[in-house]
């Protein structure tokens, strides 16, 4: 018998939520009384400690039942009702009856697990409307059950955590409306990129990887009269204004009868390429017909979507719940989130792009004491087929590893140490400069994973997700203790971590010589197949040291020449890209670039 300013008593229902998920429902006549089914605290009794010895330990289910209702007079009715529900394992259900509650006929989910999943809870006092009308439309023994169902379960548990319902109403429908809904397994609003539906949908496009974007969406006609000329508009706007940038629109279905969904497959718009510089946009998603213009529709979205010169990710800037360590049963070993690099840095001559480091947003759990290890692996022969992954054999192509601190819990952390420490030197100054120059991977795409190794006892590593779009099946994926990949769970819970790629640009290399002595030397030609020349204006002895663009050295040689002499090189055997040919002798220190095609 809790008050009207309690929600749920139980002992983890308001766990690493901001603001706390047991709060007491926020409608609109919370004064006067609301109900609420508390499996958490039914469970544990409010305490950590007594998991299962509640009062009605779970697994269990917990009915509301209406009385009698009489809608013979009433063909056409919608159920509103608002509610307050957070999910561990649970479903939300309402059951209808025509025979006084004998047999129920039907029921509705009414947040299924693909609108929010494990740990997630929806808005407080969210507005749901369902139209009935098939179903209990003039009929005059009307009953109704709201169900949780807390007898769903896996290797964590069953049930949990609670659903607060208050302010439920029979209505007539409207006339004109649409809804925004999920259909045949596509989301209610989708992007593609690049005409590739298992593409991954960056919230955050880095300009060098800028790529066109179609918008989709399913548009259920919820009202009572059927919609003709039903279409998706898309009015993309620059968030710095607000200012239109442009409206993309799809061709839509002629005619839609009520209770009748247009799909993705006719509401697909035309593509838009954002440009190559940075902006914050907001996507406005809009279903019209004849009936319900641009200007009055109710039935819209907005999602964010950034360009930016530094970071490139798959999420939206928005926090949809963490997931790490504790999220599974057995445990995450590892995150990873494919990268498409097939664009090359534009300021380079080599089909090369350079990596800072990574970003991460951690939650407030988070082991400030633990260890994480970042890699990066090439795509070829993964596979979540069998839960396989990678080929068996296959090594990361580089792994960088940090230990956390106390700044790490509940903050977004900056992990640059992806290059090499270096230094350059200023023929201005005469003076060097300490610098770390950014990580060179060839074009092409990339896993970019995270092992999180918490220290502390019971320790975890939660980073925060992102689900304002489902990823498709290998841009998000995850590793269990027990070596399977996985792409994520069934519901949202793990769709766009924030790990953003922090993406440079080329270094600047040493010269270390002064205008006048450019012209020391020349190495020709240049590009070259492997075989050239390097002319040497004054006599002496030379190092000839050649480096690529990651800093290795693969070759070494040393001549003693005359001035104006050739020597010739042979580099063929060299893979195809941007070396670094450094000259040292005779008060000469100079590093040019050769390209071997």
């Amino acid at each position: 018998t809790p008050n009207t300013g309690e929600g749920s008593r139980g002992a983890y229902s308001g766990i690493a939520n901001n603001p706390p998920t047991n709060d007491p429902i926020a409608s609109s006549t919370v004064g006067n009384g609301f109900v609420i089914f508390d499996s958490d605290y039914l469970d544990n009794g409010g305490n950590p400690n007594n998991m299962g010895m509640g009062t009605a330990p779970a697994p269990h289910t917990g009915r509301l039942t209406t009385g009698l209702i009489d809608l013979s007079s009433k063909p056409q009715v919608e159920l509103k009702l608002e509610s307050y529900a957070r999910r561990f394992q649970a479903g939300f259900l309402v059951a209808f009856s025509t025979d006084g509650g004998n047999t129920y006929i039907d029921t509705v989910e009414l947040y299924p697990e693909d609108a929010f999943g494990v740990n997630v809870a929806t808005a407080n006092a969210e507005s749901s409307v369902i139209n009935i009308s098939s179903t209990v439309g003039g009929q005059d023994s009307v009953v109704m059950q709201f169900i949780f169902d807390g007898t769903r379960s896996n290797a964590n548990g069953s049930g949990y955590y609670f659903w607060m319902i208050d302010d439920i109403e029979l209505r007539d429908p409207p006339r004109n409306k649409m809804f925004f809904t999920t259909f045949n397994g596509a989301p209610a609003q989708d992007m593609i990129y690049d005409s590739n539906p298992l593409q991954g949908k960056y919230g955050i496009m880095h300009v060098d990887q800028i790529t066109p974007v179609e918008f989709d969406a399913n548009l259920l006609n919820y009202g009572t009269q059927a919609q003709t000329n039903v279409n998706l508009e898309v009015e993309i706007w620059d968030a710095s204004g607000p200012t239109l940038v442009t409206t993309v629109s799809a061709n839509g279905c002629a005619s839609l009868p009520a209770g009748d969904t247009c799909d993705f497959n006719d509401l697909t718009t035309s593509s838009w390429t954002p440009p190559a510089q940075p902006a914050s946009y907001i996507l406005v998603y809009k279903g019209v017909s004849d009936s319900i213009t641009s200007g009055a529709t109710t039935t819209t979205d907005t999602f964010n979507f950034y360009v930016n010169d530094g970071l490139y990710s798959t999420d939206r800037n928005e926090v949809t719940n963490f997931v790490g360590t504790g999220s599974a049963n057995p445990p995450i070993q590892q995150f990873g989130v494919r990268f498409s690099l097939e664009n090359k840095d534009p300021d380079t001559l080599a089909n090369l792009n350079f990596l800072e480091g990574i970003e991460v947003n951690f939650s407030t759990q988070t082991d400030s004491t633990a260890s994480i290890e970042f890699a990066i692996w090439d795509t070829t022969g993964f596979t979540l087929a069998g839960n396989q992954g990678f080929p068996a054999g296959t090594q990361a192509i580089k792994r960088f590893f940090f230990t956390l601190d106390g700044s790490a819990p509940g903050n977004t952390n900056y992990f640059f140490q992806f290059g090499t420490e270096d230094s350059l030197y200023s023929n201005a100054t005469q003076s060097w400069t300490d610098t770390v120059n950014p990580y060179a991977l060839p074009t092409g795409t990339y896993f970019i994973t995270m092992t999180m190794l918490p220290n502390a006892t019971d320790g975890v590593v939660r980073l925060a997700n992102d689900a304002s779009f489902a990823q498709p099946g290998e841009s998000s994926i995850m590793q269990l203790n027990d070596g399977n990949w996985y792409s994520g769970f069934t519901s949202s819970t793990y769709e766009a971590p924030f790990m953003r790629l922090r993406v440079g640009a080329e270094p600047a290399y040493n010269i270390g010589v002064a205008e006048t002595d450019l012209n020391s030397f020349s190495v020709y030609p240049n590009p070259t197949t492997g075989l050239g020349k390097i002319r040497f204006e004054q006599a002496g002895s030379y190092d000839i040291l050649v480096m690529d663009m990651i800093g290795n050295q693969v070759r070494s040689i040393n001549r003693s020449v005359n001035a104006n002499e050739q020597v010739e090189f042979d580099m063929s055997d060299l893979p195809a890209g941007v070396y670094l040919v450094n000259i040292q002798g005779e008060s000469l220190d100079k590093t040019v670039k050769l390209t071997i095609q």
